[in-house]
């Protein structure tokens, strides 16, 4: 099964509302992912701290 983002309200085996999640398989929904109503959700990958630390200053 894999996760999906609702884009457009419908109706499954429950009433989705846009921002919900939904799980299905693929072949239950290809006809709602083809048609805009739902979208494969990405997975988010989280940086902790994607900048550099701070340089010390020598005088200090």
């Amino acid at each position: 099964m894999k996760t999906y983002t609702v884009l457009r309200q419908h109706l499954g085996d429950k009433m989705y509302m846009p921002g919900d999640e939904r799980q299905a398989t693929e072949g239950d929904v290809t006809h709602l992912i083809r048609n805009g109503v739902l979208e494969e959700k990405k997975s988010e990958k989280r940086v902790v701290n994607k900048a550099a630390p701070p340089v010390k200053n020598k005088s200090e």
